[in-house]
C-alpha cells in the first residue's frame, strides 16, 4: 500500500470515528503540516457526508431496496452503515460510484419535493427556477441529479439543488422566478426546488425570506427537523436546529406545524414561535431590541465549535475546531462561533460607542480575529464586519492559567472583505443594524487551542 492509500484509509477511518488517540494525533499533525493532505480531507469529508446522508434517508425505501441490501437492518444498525458506506467508498470504479451516488441523489429529491401536478422530467431538470444573487465564503451546492458544482458566480441560473454554508462567514442569496428571495448564512444546508410549488427543506442554520404573494392553493414550504412551515406572502426568519425551530414574522403571516404532535399555528406580523418538542406553540409578541448582551455558555450554544461544560478547572467554553476553507486548502484556520439573535432572548441592536469583550484561553500565543454577521430590522441580511482589519490586531499573550481577554471597538469594525464585492446592497456601517452572530478564529498554521468561556457586548466604551 502507498503512501496516499494509507493516508486515505486514516482519513476514512477518522471519518468514521474509529481512530486511537495516537491515531488521532497523528492526523492532526499530518493536516498542520501538509496542504495536499488537507485538501484531500476536504474532498473525503465532502464526500463522506453525501454518501452517509443518502445511505440514510434511502435504504429503507421500496425503490432501492434492489440497489442497497438490507435496507430495514441498515437503518437500524449503525455499523451495517458504517460497513456499507466502508463498501461504497472503496469500490474500484469510481465511475460507478459516481453514477449511482447521482441516481439515489436525484431519487432524493424527486421523491421529497413531489410535483403537485405531474411535470415532465426534462423540465424538471433542465428549467431553471431560480437566480443566484450573491454568495461569499465557503459554499458547497449539488445540482438536483447530485452533481456537485463548483463554477458558482451571481447570475447563475439554478434548477435546484442543495446549497451548504461550511463556515460561520458563508452567505448564500438567491431569487426565484417570482422575485421572492431567500437566504442563509452561516452553517446552514438549504435544498431547495419549485415544480410548480416552491418546496424547501432547512436543514440546518439561519435561513431568511421575503416571499411575493405565492399562488391559490400553492404556498411555499419549509421544512425544518422539526416543523413543515406554510408561506403565502411574508418576510420572516427561521432558525432550525435538531432541538427546535425558532420564526420570526416580520410582515404578513406564517402557518407552522409541529411535527412531532401534528400541533399547528398561525403567526401573526411582529410574533415569532420557538417550537420545542412538547413545547407551547403560542405566539409571542418579537421583543424589544437591547443594547448590552452576553453570551450564556453554561448551556449548550450551538453555532460551530465544540461546547464545552464547565470544570472544577475553568468555566463552560465554545473550542475551536479546524477549519480549511474549500477555496483555499493552503489555510487552517482554529475557528468557533456563536449565534445572538434568533434565540429565546430578544434582539441586540448595536450602538456606535459600543465594544465587544472577549475572554478566552490559548494554547500559544495567537492573533485573535473576530468578525460579526448583521441584519436590519426587517430581518433582511445586512452584511459582514470584521473588528481586526482597520488596526493591526497584535499578538494575544496569556497570563499564568493561560487565559486572555481581548477588546474590539465597534468604531474600528470594517466592510469584511468576504463581502464587498456586494457592498453596493449592504450596510456600510454595522451600529443600529441587528446582531445575528459572531465568530473568532486564529490563522497559526496549527492549533492554537482557542477557547471562549465569554463574549460580552458593552453599549459604551469602558473608559
Amino acid at each position: 500500500m502507498n503512501t496516499n492509500q494509507s493516508r486515505d484509509e486514516l482519513f476514512d477511518r477518522h471519518l468514521r470515528g474509529e481512530l486511537t488517540e495516537v491515531e488521532k494525533e497523528l492526523v492532526a499533525e499530518l493536516l498542520d503540516s501538509d496542504a495536499a493532505a488537507r485538501q484531500r480531507f476536504v474532498a473525503l469529508a465532502q464526500w463522506d457526508t453525501e454518501i452517509a446522508e443518502t445511505i440514510r434517508e434511502h435504504a429503507g425505501t421500496p425503490h432501492n431496496k434492489d440497489i442497497l441490501p438490507s435496507g430495514k437492518a441498515l437503518v437500524e444498525s449503525p455499523s451495517a452503515q458504517k460497513t456499507l458506506l466502508s463498501q461504497f467508498v472503496t469500490l474500484p470504479t469510481v465511475a460507478v460510484f459516481i453514477v449511482l451516488l447521482s441516481g439515489l441523489l436525484y431519487q432524493q429529491m424527486s421523491t421529497f419535493f413531489a410535483p403537485v401536478e405531474k411535470t415532465p422530467h426534462s423540465q424538471i431538470a433542465g428549467s431553471p427556477i431560480a437566480t443566484i444573487t450573491g454568495f461569499k465564503g465557503s459554499l458547497l451546492w449539488t445540482g438536483n441529479q447530485g452533481a456537485i458544482v463548483l463554477d458558482m458566480h451571481v447570475g447563475r441560473e439554478l434548477t435546484g439543488g442543495t446549497i451548504e454554508g461550511l463556515a460561520p462567514d458563508s452567505w448564500f442569496e438567491l431569487q426565484f422566478q417570482d422575485g421572492s428571495t431567500a437566504t442563509i448564512s452561516g452553517t446552514s444546508m438549504l435544498t431547495f426546488a419549485d415544480v410548480g410549488q416552491k418546496k424547501l427543506r432547512l436543514k440546518q442554520g439561519a435561513f431568511t425570506a421575503d416571499v411575493v404573494p405565492q399562488p391559490v392553493g400553492k404556498p411555499m414550504i419549509i421544512q425544518t427537523p422539526s416543523t413543515v412551515i406554510e408561506v403565502v406572502g411574508t418576510r420572516f426568519e427561521v432558525e432550525a436546529l435538531q432541538a427546535f425551530t425558532t420564526v420570526n414574522v416580520r410582515e404578513g403571516s406564517v402557518r407552522l406545524k409541529h411535527l412531532v404532535d401534528g400541533n399547528a399555528v398561525d403567526i401573526p406580523a411582529n410574533y415569532r414561535v420557538i417550537a420545542k418538542a412538547g413545547g407551547d406553540l403560542s405566539p409571542m409578541p418579537l421583543p424589544a431590541a437591547e443594547n448590552y448582551w452576553k453570551s450564556q455558555l453554561d448551556i449548550q450554544a450551538g453555532g460551530f465549535g465544540k461546547w464545552l461544560p464547565a470544570t472544577k478547572n475553568r468555566p463552560a467554553a465554545q473550542k475551536a475546531l479546524p477549519l480549511i476553507p474549500v477555496n483555499n486548502p493552503n489555510v487552517s484556520l482554529s475557528l468557533l462561533s456563536i449565534p445572538v439573535s434568533g434565540r429565546n432572548g430578544p434582539p441586540v441592536v448595536l450602538t456606535p460607542n459600543a465594544q465587544f469583550i472577549v475572554r478566552g484561553r490559548l494554547q500559544h500565543p495567537a492573533k485573535i480575529y473576530f468578525g460579526i454577521a448583521m441584519s436590519y430590522g426587517n430581518g433582511e441580511f445586512a452584511g459582514m464586519f470584521r473588528g481586526d482589519l482597520l488596526k493591526k490586531q497584535p499578538i494575544s499573550e496569556f497570563d499564568e492559567e493561560h487565559g486572555f481577554e481581548v477588546i474590539y471597538q465597534l468604531s474600528d469594525f470594517t466592510v469584511d472583505p468576504c463581502v464587498r464585492e456586494k457592498q453596493n446592497g449592504l450596510a456600510g456601517k454595522p451600529d443600529g443594524l441587528y446582531l445575528d452572530r459572531l465568530w473568532i478564529f486564529t490563522n497559526t498554521g496549527s492549533s492554537s487551542g482557542l477557547m471562549v468561556h465569554e463574549v460580552e457586548l458593552i453599549p459604551e466604551k469602558i473608559k
